[in-house]
């Protein structure tokens, strides 16, 4: 026993060894991704707008930008539920073309103050006067913005406000900025826009959310925005005439997506985009939208560096960040093998016992196929109709999605969505013990679940100190690298006291959804004459098939119609959905892992449900 303990601690600390070595592959690449290698300095900057509150931002700035060779600066909004660090990939294609970019955490959002009612713009335009009044290496005459989904109503916001000046006050009006692009939000009209700057707008021919606004044209995709009436008048506002009354209403005229009208050097340039690989969650990650944002400034502003716009780096660095992520995750089942190798913790040592029976005839493996399958295909069928649900639950007035604790709006989605699927799996569960294990001998005591007192202070320390232990990674990358680890907005990234304290009253319900996961994978679902890999694989199958066919099938019909299915705001829980692939492979994994070295089926969830918690609300947004 002693050598077997001697085994598994040295194939613990090679398994810490390479994740580590992981973690940091990532944030050298990630870093040197951001920097272009060098060549673009990352700042991580904060300034106090005129009501005191602080908005926090990320300066990507040319090494080669001074007071005597200024260049030109994109200020560019993230949307809803997202940091500065969202838009990373679009803002480093910016930068190593030789821009200046300014990414913020909107204020309610990452490091920025939480008083959303501060600005109308959440910090957005005093960030743009910050960057136009204050800084010498920027050539103010060359200033663009930019922002998606919420953050392209901020462009709109922002561009409105100038237009009000123009007209109202023009012996003071400066001109700020000199191209705007927006991108993805509900359509309103945009009449009022300032004139004399350069206009972009774009939304993905597949998104859902920013079809709002717009008049559906019959016989044509909803998201299809080249014969749009909407767009027309767009164009006509910089460039009058140049669709006719007769034209604005017929879809046989149609706008020339990513067609200049008019002229950026007479600065009425009007640009229509609609990437055709991007729904609403995706947008932050599609390639014809950072395409396109290339695009839009470097013929606007000019860019110093100019680099082919189809020459894109930016997965490169998706990738590295992504690896420091999956290496965090996968980082948790050393530690804690370790950690059990401590007095404290060495009395929740007890290496599992061979499962309790199996599947003994064809009758038995009928009866787990169609249950799993039932178990597996019915919550994520359920998500749309379930998380419509979360204004009911979580909302005293029943009309939002957030009340006082759960401030959250996605993780409440999330939460409600989990708590569905716990209870139904949970009475799945019951029925497959009663009609294939309990004929069989087995007793529900048989699955460990009778836990004492003092073992569970100890699961719940040993969870605290494997989260806390795997998050110091995050706290270096960020505090030396300014990196944190990400797939899109799954992040393990660094929060605020403040933030940290409402994202852990989520934390009961996402052990308790991981400890009936683990009761029926590693009680359940474990059979004699059944090999460990034969097993794991199984599980992991069981928790994933469901969701990745009923994704699947969205998207295709999305991508094959137009129109996916039901209501337009179901693209959030198949969004969700995607997200929670990724998280059920590694739940199911780490916690079949430290299952194996204790004989628990709740150390494994409660370690796995603190950190993906974390995960789930790091770049949340509270509600304005």
């Amino acid at each position: 026993e002693r050598f077997m303990s001697k085994v598994s601690t040295k194939k613990s600390l090679i398994a810490l060894l390479v994740c580590l070595l992981l973690c940091l592959t990532s944030i050298v690449g990630t870093r040197y991704m951001m920097t272009d290698g060098g060549k673009v300095e990352v700042n991580d900057l904060k300034i106090a707008i005129n009501t005191g509150d602080i908005v926090r931002f990320l300066e990507y700035r040319p090494v080669n930008a001074t007071a005597e060779e200024p260049v030109p600066a994109v200020v560019y909004s993230p949307g809803n539920d997202s940091t500065a660090e969202s838009a990373r990939l679009v803002a480093s294609e910016l930068a190593r073309r030789g821009f200046a970019v300014y990414v913020l955490d909107l204020l309610s959002a990452g490091h920025s103050s939480e008083s959303t009612g501060a600005s109308p713009t959440y910090g957005f335009a005093e960030l743009i006067d910050y960057v136009y009044y204050n800084l010498p290496y920027i050539d103010s005459s060359r200033i663009g913005i930019a922002g998606y989904s919420k953050g392209g109503g901020n462009v709109v916001r922002v561009m409105t406000d100038y237009g009000e000046e123009q007209r109202n006050s023009p012996e003071t009006y400066e001109k700020k900025v000199s191209a705007a692009l927006i991108l993805a939000p509900p359509y309103s009209p945009l009449d009022d826009l300032a004139t004399g700057i350069n206009l972009g707008f774009g939304a993905g021919l597949y998104d859902p959310y920013s079809r709002l606004g717009f008049k559906d044209v019959p016989g044509y995709w909803p998201g299809d925005l080249s014969v749009k009436t909407e767009m027309k008048e767009v164009v006509n506002l910089g460039v009058p005439g140049t669709f006719s009354e007769e034209d604005l209403q017929d879809p046989n005229v149609k706008v020339e997506i990513g067609h200049v009208y008019g002229s950026y050097e007479e600065n009425n340039g009007r640009v229509i985009y609609n990437p055709e690989d991007s729904t609403h969650g995706s947008g932050m990650i599609s390639s014809a939208f950072i395409r396109d944002t290339v695009t839009f400034f470097s013929d606007t502003l000019g860019a110093p560096n100019p680099i082919d716009p189809n020459n894109q780096t930016y997965q490169i660095l998706m990738a590295f960040s992504a690896l420091g992520l999956l290496a965090v995750l996968a980082l948790t089942v050393p530690v804690a093998l370790l950690l059990l190798q401590v007095p404290v913790f060495a009395g929740l040592r007890r290496p599992a016992q061979a499962p309790v029976t199996g599947l003994k005839n064809k009758k038995d493996w009928a009866i787990f196929i169609v249950a799993s399958l039932i178990g597996g295909f019915v919550p994520p069928i359920m998500a749309p109709v379930i998380i419509q649900q979360t204004s009911k639950i979580f909302s005293l007035t029943g009309q939002g999605t957030t009340g006082s604790v759960f401030v959250y709006g996605v993780s409440n989605n999330v939460v409600v969505w989990m708590m569905f699927s716990s209870l139904f799996l949970l009475a799945m569960f019951l029925l497959f013990h009663n009609l294939i294990h309990k004929k069989n001998g087995v007793k529900l005591s048989d699955y460990h679940l009778k836990v004492s007192l003092p073992d569970v202070g100890r699961i719940l320390l040993l969870g605290v100190v494997v989260v806390v232990l795997c998050h110091s990674v995050v706290w270096f990358a960020d505090f030396f690298f300014k990196v944190d680890f990400r797939l899109v907005d799954l992040a393990v990234s660094v929060m605020k006291w403040s933030h940290l304290k409402a994202s852990l009253v989520y934390v009961p319900f996402f052990i308790l959804y991981w400890c009936i996961n683990s009761l029926i994978m590693n009680g359940c679902n474990r059979f004699k004459g059944m090999s460990e890999g034969l097993n794991l694989f199984l599980c992991v199958l069981c928790n994933v098939l469901g969701i990745i066919v009923v994704v699947a099938v969205y998207y295709t019909i999305l991508y094959t119609t137009g129109v996916g299915i039901g209501a337009f705001s179901n693209w959030k829980a198949y969004m969700m959905l995607c997200y929670m692939i990724l998280s059920a492979t590694a739940g199911t994994i780490i916690n079949r892992k430290v299952y194996n070295a204790t004989s628990s089926i709740y150390l494994g969830p409660v370690i796995f449900g603190m950190l993906i918690t974390l995960i789930n609300t790091a770049v949340y947004t509270l509600p304005a």
